[in-house]
């Protein structure tokens, strides 16, 4: 959803095809296993290595930072806060399924609310919403303080994934009325309401995340996007101007500001917008194809193909891209081409590519 108390927690959210994390049973099996008695000086090995951990990942370090994790795991194996920082390292990395590994370990030894709300986040990023749901309900039993108020917002944000919006008001708000500086709640709870088409209470709550944090880029972002929902396109440009004067490598809000001076016609200005998001990210699937679009508006189709051809060999699930790249071949006189791609994008689901195909297709 957003970058938020993530990293709070440490220093203190994929379905992929990896076999689902070791079961509490297995990892207390697993420490068993192991258990020894420590030497004074295993002791101290142990904690420098961990002390060294923790510095290099406050420095973002996080390979090292496991590694020297490992070694202090691998002299105490009862250290509970060695697996949950070796953890929070993973987790930084996108490796949400070591993580909660890692996490089932800190638990085993030591089942704590600032555990369970860190499992709990891992699995919410790696899309077990049962399991995260079930660890913030153990937080919530634990703590009555900021676990239990973190462990509400990640109800609302795990609710909000459902596309349970009302029920996810109602964690936002929870939190809220605890805690009246809790930025990213205001801004949930407004992505609520904009998804109910709820715009005016969605904006209310865009500026209230905004009146306490001032460079909420996202924040603008949202806010431009109803905007121009509601064709109030200099509102909104000035708001994804916002967004980048904040963030200056917010590719997502020069994406969109090109789309928007796209319909004014300022094609000048688009094509600068999208030039800045393609750099500042190269693998942007959606600014390719709008920049393509652009290109097809002004009549260059061999160029808009190109920027097609990326597109999709950065996504070939891009259905819209196929349907856009099919009609620009048919300009350029390639109909095999042409109906190739309106083939892929309607068994993406693509349903104006059906309409083509019948038409030029037979």
């Amino acid at each position: 959803m957003i970058k938020s108390l993530l990293l709070l927690i440490i220093a203190s959210i994929i379905v992929v095809s990896f076999p689902k994390s070791l079961r509490a049973q297995e990892v207390k099996d697993v420490l068993q296993d192991t258990i020894r008695v420590l030497s004074a000086n295993d002791e101290q090995v142990a904690e420098k290595e961990y002390n060294k951990g923790v510095i290099l990942l406050q420095s973002n370090k996080y390979n090292e930072a496991i590694g020297s994790f490992d070694k202090a795991i691998s002299v105490k194996v009862k250290f509970p806060e060695a697996f949950y920082n070796r953890a929070s390292a993973k987790f930084s990395k996108g490796d949400y399924y070591g993580a909660i590994n890692d996490y089932n370990s800190a638990i085993t030894l030591n089942a704590t609310a600032k555990y369970y709300l860190a499992r709990a986040i891992a699995n919410y990023k790696y899309e077990e919403y049962s399991g995260a749901k079930d660890d913030l309900e153990k937080t919530i039993s634990l703590d009555k303080g900021k676990y239990c108020n973190d462990a509400n917002y990640y109800f609302g944000c795990v609710l909000f994934v459902e596309q349970r919006y009302d029920e996810a008001i109602t964690y936002y708000t929870l939190v809220i009325d605890k805690d009246k500086e809790y930025v990213y709640a205001y801004h949930d709870r407004g992505s609520c309401y904009k998804m109910q088409k709820k715009y005016q209470l969605a904006i209310d709550d865009y500026k209230k995340a905004l009146a306490i944090d001032p460079d909420l880029a996202i924040a603008y972002n949202n806010i431009a996007a109803i905007e121009k929902l509601s064709k109030n396109y200099e509102g909104a440009i000035a708001d994804y101007t916002s967004a980048i004067s904040v963030d200056k490598n917010n590719a997502m809000a020069y994406n969109n500001r090109g789309a928007v001076y796209k319909e004014l016609g300022k094609y000048d200005e688009a094509l600068e917008d999208f030039n800045n998001a393609i750099r500042i990210n190269p693998e942007y699937v959606i600014a390719y194809g709008n920049r393509g679009n652009l290109k097809f508006s002004k009549q260059e189709y061999k160029e808009a193909l190109l920027d097609y051809d990326e597109a999709l060999k950065l996504d070939t699930k891009y259905g819209i891209g196929y349907l856009n790249r099919g009609i620009c071949k048919e300009l350029l006189r390639d109909d095999i081409g042409a109906c190739e791609d309106w083939s892929k994008a309607d068994a993406l689901g693509v349903t104006a590519a059906g309409n083509y195909l019948n038409a030029q297709c037979k």
